[in-house]
C-alpha cells in the first residue's frame, strides 16, 4: 500500500497504518504501525542546502544517548556513508536501523527508519522502505494517501484538518484561492445497497438541492454559491473494487480547481 503525505510517498505492507502525523511541509513526523511490534518512522526538516549527513545523525544519536541514559538504559548505534545517503542503526529500549538522506528536489533532509520492539533482523524492512521512498519539488500534481483515500490534488496545498476513524478518512486541504475536503467512506457495497450512490452522496455532502451529473460509479454536483460562499463541485466515485467511496468537495471562484476522475488513483 502506498502512503503519501507532503510531497513524499512510499510502500508499506497492507495491514500497516498510519498512527501518528504531525507538522507540515517544511519540517513533520510519521509513525506507520504494524500489528505487531513493527513500526516505521519519517521525519524531514526543510534545509537551503545538503546538510553535514553524518553531523545531523550525531546530533540525533546525542538525543537518544541522552534519553536512554536517563531511562538507566544502555545506547550503541553506529552508522556507514553511502553515496547519497548514510545507513544507520541503533539498540536502546528499542532497536532501530534507518538512512539519513538529503532530497535536493524538494530541499528536505530526511529520516527513514524501521523500529521494533525486539532485536529483530531489520535490513529487509529499512531497503524495501529506501527503494520506495521518493519526494518532490514543485510539480503539477501531488499524491495523497492514506487510510484507502488516494488521490491526486495540485501543488501547494496545506493540511488544515484531518479525521481518522474507522471506515472514514477526511482530511481538509486549502490555500489562498481554494479549500477542498476530501473523504474516504468504506463498506461501499452496504451504502449503495441501502441508499443508492446518487441520494447517499447528497445527503453525506450536503447537496440536496444541487444540479448533478450522474454515471455508472459516480455523481458529480455544482452549486453556484452566493456573494459569501465560494461556489463548490463535488464529485463522489465509488471503487467496489476496494469496497470505498471516495468524495472530493472543492470550494473555490477559480475555474482551475475543477475535481475529475484524474484526481483519484
Amino acid at each position: 500500500m502506498t502512503f503519501g503525505w507532503q510531497g513524499f510517498t512510499l510502500d508499506h505492507p497492507d495491514d500497516w497504518a498510519p498512527v501518528t502525523l504531525t507538522g507540515s511541509r517544511s519540517e513533520g513526523y510519521v509513525r506507520v504501525a504494524s500489528p505487531t511490534r513493527f513500526s516505521l518512522q519519517i521525519r524531514w526538516q526543510s534545509s537551503k542546502s545538503a546538510p553535514d549527513l553524518n553531523s545531523v545523525l550525531q546530533t540525533y544519536f546525542d538525543r537518544l544517548r541522552r534519553d536512554a541514559k536517563s531511562a538507566k538504559r544502555p545506547f550503541t548505534g553506529d552508522s556507514d556513508e553511502k553515496a547519497g545517503f548514510v545507513q544507520y542503526r541503533y539498540t536502546s529500549g528499542q532497536f532501530g536501523r534507518g538512512v539519513l538522506l538529503y532530497s535536493p528536489s524538494c530541499s528536505r533532509t530526511f529520516f527513514l527508519e524501521a523500529i521494533s520492539t525486539k532485536n529483530d533482523s531489520l535490513l529487509s524492512i529499512s531497503k524495501k522502505l529506501l527503494d520506495s521512498f521518493k519526494s518532490t519539488g514543485v510539480v503539477e500534481w501531488e499524491r495523497w494517501a492514506l487510510f484507502g483515500l488516494d488521490i491526486n490534488l495540485p501543488y501547494g496545498l496545506e493540511v488544515e484538518k484531518k479525521v481518522l476513524q474507522s471506515g472514514h478518512t477526511k482530511v481538509t486541504f486549502a490555500n489562498k484561492s481554494a479549500r477542498i475536503e476530501a473523504d474516504r467512506w468504506g463498506f461501499a457495497e452496504q451504502l449503495i445497497a441501502k441508499h443508492g450512490l446518487e441520494p447517499w452522496a447528497r445527503s453525506v455532502m450536503r447537496f440536496e438541492d444541487a444540479e448533478a451529473e450522474v454515471t455508472s460509479d459516480s455523481v458529480l454536483f455544482r452549486s453556484s454559491g452566493s456573494l459569501i460562499r465560494k461556489p463548490t463541485i463535488a464529485l463522489a466515485r465509488v471503487q467496489l473494487d476496494r469496497n470505498q467511496i471516495t468524495t472530493l468537495a472543492v470550494y473555490s471562484r477559480s475555474v482551475k480547481w475543477k475535481p475529475d476522475r484524474d484526481w483519484f488513483n
